[in-house]
């Protein structure tokens, strides 16, 4: 049981990875628009702390310097 609730934990990270990967490659591309809510929420998921009132490339510096940190960019 213990190994099941734990496998959750990470399968959920690896989708919050991806999802934060996948916001990165939008706001490279410039095109698309990104959710500043949707953007603190995977922020909030993935640990990394962002003020209430930054601006989205404020968050998506944070994520992308998280990543960074993890090896994963």
């Amino acid at each position: 049981m213990l190994n099941w609730i734990l496998s959750q934990f990470k399968h959920q990270s690896a989708e919050d990875l991806e999802r934060a990967r996948e916001l990165l490659k939008a706001a490279e591309r410039g095109g698309a628009h990104v959710n500043l809510a949707q953007a603190r929420e995977l922020a909030r998921a993935l640990g990394v702390d962002v003020e209430a009132n930054a601006s989205a490339g404020q968050v998506i510096h944070a994520i992308r310097r998280y990543l960074g940190h993890r090896g994963e960019r």
